[in-house]
C-alpha cells in the first residue's frame, strides 16, 4: 500500500475518533449519563484531534512523509513496537486477573463478570488475529 494512502486512512480514523468523542459528550449530556461517559468522550476527541494534527503536519511536506515512512519501516522500530504491544497485553491480562480476584473478595460479582468479559474478548481477538496472520505468512 502506498504510504500516503496509509496516512490518509489514519487521518480518517482520527476523524472517526473525534466524531465518536463528540457524540459521546453530546449523548452523555442528552441522556444525563454519569460523567465517565463525558470524560471518555473528551479523551476520544482530544486524541482524535491530536492525531489529526500530527498527520496534517506530516503530509504537508514530502520530506517529513519520507522520514516517517523510513521510521515506520525500520526493523528496530518495528521490533520495539511489537515488544511494547506484547508487554502491554501481558500487563493488562495480569492486572485484570488481580482485579477479578480482588473484586471477588469484595463480592462485586457484576464487576467481576465485566472484567472477565473484557479479558475473554481480548484473548479471543488475540487468537483470531494470530491465526489470520499466521495463515497470511
Amino acid at each position: 500500500m502506498d504510504f500516503k494512502k496509509k496516512l490518509r486512512i489514519r487521518m480518517y480514523v482520527a476523524i472517526t475518533y473525534t466524531v465518536i468523542g463528540i457524540l459521546m459528550i453530546i449523548g452523555a449530556n442528552v441522556l444525563k449519563a454519569d460523567d465517565t461517559v463525558s470524560a471518555y468522550g473528551l479523551i476520544f476527541t482530544v486524541f482524535g484531534i491530536a492525531r489529526l494534527r500530527n498527520y496534517f503536519l506530516i503530509t504537508k511536506n514530502e520530506e517529513s512523509v519520507r522520514r516517517r515512512e523510513i521510521a515506520e519501516t525500520d526493523e528496530r522500530n518495528i521490533s520495539i513496537i511489537n515488544r511494547a504491544r506484547s508487554v502491554s497485553f501481558l500487563v493488562y491480562v495480569l492486572a485484570a486477573a488481580v482485579t477479578v480476584i480482588v473484586l471477588s473478595l469484595l463480592d462485586m460479582q457484576e464487576a467481576v463478570q465485566w472484567v472477565s468479559y473484557s479479558v475473554f474478548a481480548l484473548l479471543l481477538i488475540y487468537w483470531i488475529s494470530y491465526f489470520v496472520i499466521r495463515k497470511k505468512s
